[in-house]
């Protein structure tokens, strides 16, 4: 039997410790959230336990898989429902009447008062209601569904509170 010497040991655990050590972010679980709420929402700032998507999701739309630490956590994200914007814009005349806003299409139209106007949509803090748990290894698809989401008055909304 042969014995290896200082630096070939030395050389051998140092490359078990650097594999172990790399394999550790491969087995995070992977996680994707798909926007399943209605054809007229549109969801951004996705974020789970730790990891944050920064796009705009539209209905049926997904993220793409991130590896997220372990742990449960609930989807925390800004909304918008376009449809209602829509409303509001023809409201104070900025669009030309509400017919265009049956799509959530938003289309400009002639404003009846030339005074400032909030042309800004208000995406508003939501999160899921239930809690959603990874594991090492975990690939896992989170719907964001109508029934599963309430206001989430922890992080400051588009009025500051």
């Amino acid at each position: 039997m042969s014995r290896l010497s200082f630096s070939s040991f030395a050389w051998v655990a140092g490359a078990w410790i650097l594999l172990a050590l790399s394999g550790c972010d491969s087995a995070y679980p992977e996680v994707v959230v798909v926007n399943e709420t209605d054809e007229r929402i549109m969801l951004r700032e996705l974020s789970f336990n730790g990891c944050l998507w920064t796009g705009v999701l539209a209905y049926g739309e997904s993220t793409s898989p991130q590896r997220c630490p372990p742990g449960s956590d609930r989807v925390h994200f800004k909304k918008l429902d376009a449809a209602k914007y829509c409303q509001e814009q023809a409201e104070a005349g900025t669009i030309d009447g509400k017919g265009l806003c049956e799509s959530g299409a938003l289309l400009p139209g002639t404003p009846s008062d030339s005074g400032p106007t909030e042309n800004v949509p208000r995406w508003f803090s939501y999160q899921t209601i239930s809690e959603h748990a990874v594991s090492y290894g975990d690939f896992r698809r989170i719907e964001v569904t109508l029934t599963d989401m309430e206001q989430d008055f922890a992080t400051p909304g588009p009025y500051g509170h």
